[in-house]
C-alpha cells in the first residue's frame, strides 16, 4: 500500500510528456470465461470446506462486460469499467459451516465492478498502461439453509501491456490487477491474443482470479478460479 503514492507519482511525471492517447477512443466489449474452482472457505471455528471434494464442483461458464474511454489530455487518466459475474455450485454432505452441520446444494458467487483509471505510458506498436483499479466484490457463500455475504471495496494496482505485430492486426497481451494486505490478497491475471479488423475485435486468452480472505465478515477462504475467455469489442 505504501508504493501507491510513490508509483502514482512517477505515473504523472511520465504522463506530462507521453500524451495518453493518440486520439479519442471508445472502446465497448463483452464475452465470456469457462473456468473451473479450487481452493477451500470456511467460517470461524468451523470446518475447512474444500470445493471440490466437499462440495463437487466442476466446470461453470460466466459472463463479463466492460468499456473504456482514452483520450490525449495529460495527467487526467483515461478510464475502464468492467463487470463480472463468477459463480459456481455443486452438493455438500455433512460439512459444517456457520456453525451448522449441513447437506444439501452449495454455492459460492463472486460478481466484481472494476473502475479502472489508468495512464497510458507507452503507445505506438508496444502498449503499457498503470493505473489504480477500485473494485466492488460481492459475494455470497450458501450451504443448504445457511449462507454469509461478503461485500468489499478494495484498491487494486493495475497494470496491462499489448505488443502489436505490424500490418497483420493481430496484438497479444495481458494485464493484471493485484493487492496484498491485512492476511488477504487479490489477484486478476488475463493473457490474450487480439485481432482488429475495422471496428471489430476478437479476443481469446486465459484468465485466474485469486481470492484469498482472511476472516473477512466471518469468511476465511482460499479460492483459485482459472480457465479460457473468449470475447469481441467495438472500437469507436
Amino acid at each position: 500500500m505504501r508504493k501507491f503514492p510513490v508509483l502514482m507519482a512517477l505515473a504523472l511525471v511520465l504522463s506530462v510528456n507521453n500524451a495518453n492517447a493518440d486520439f479519442l477512443g471508445l472502446y465497448v466489449g463483452g464475452g465470456s470465461w469457462d473456468h473451473d474452482a479450487s481452493g477451500t472457505f470456511g467460517t470461524t471455528g468451523d470446518d475447512i470446506i474444500d470445493v471440490e471434494s466437499d462440495l463437487n464442483f466442476t466446470g461453470e461458464q460466466d459472463t463479463y462486460i466492460w468499456a473504456a474511454f482514452e483520450h490525449f489530455v495529460p495527467l487526467v487518466p483515461n478510464i475502464r469499467i468492467e463487470a463480472s459475474s463468477l459463480g459456481h455450485s455443486g452438493t455438500a454432505s455433512g460439512v459444517n459451516f456457520n456453525g451448522v452441520n449441513l447437506s444439501g446444494n452449495a454455492e459460492i458467487s463472486l460478481d466484481n465492478t472494476d473502475t479502472i483509471f489508468y495512464y497510458r505510458l507507452l503507445d505506438n506498436w508496444v502498449n503499457f498502461d498503470f493505473g489504480l483499479n477500485i473494485r466492488k466484490l460481492d459475494g455470497d457463500f450458501i450451504i443448504d439453509t445457511q449462507s454469509l455475504s461478503v461485500s468489499e471495496t478494495i484498491p487494486m494496482l493495475y497494470l496491462a501491456a499489448q505488443f502489436d505485430l505490424p500490418f497483420s492486426g493481430f496484438s497479444v497481451g495481458g494485464d493484471i490487477n493485484m493487492i496484498s494486505y491485512s492476511g488477504s490478497s487479490y489477484q486478476d491475471i488475463r493473457l490474450r491474443a487480439i485481432y482488429e479488423i475495422g471496428l471489430v475485435a476478437f479476443e481469446a486468452g486465459y484468465r485466474t482470479t485469486i481470492t484469498e480472505l482472511d476472516d473477512v465478515d466471518n469468511v476465511t477462504a482460499d479460492l483459485d478460479f482459472q480457465g479460457l475467455m473468449i470475447g469481441a469489442f467495438l472500437h469507436f
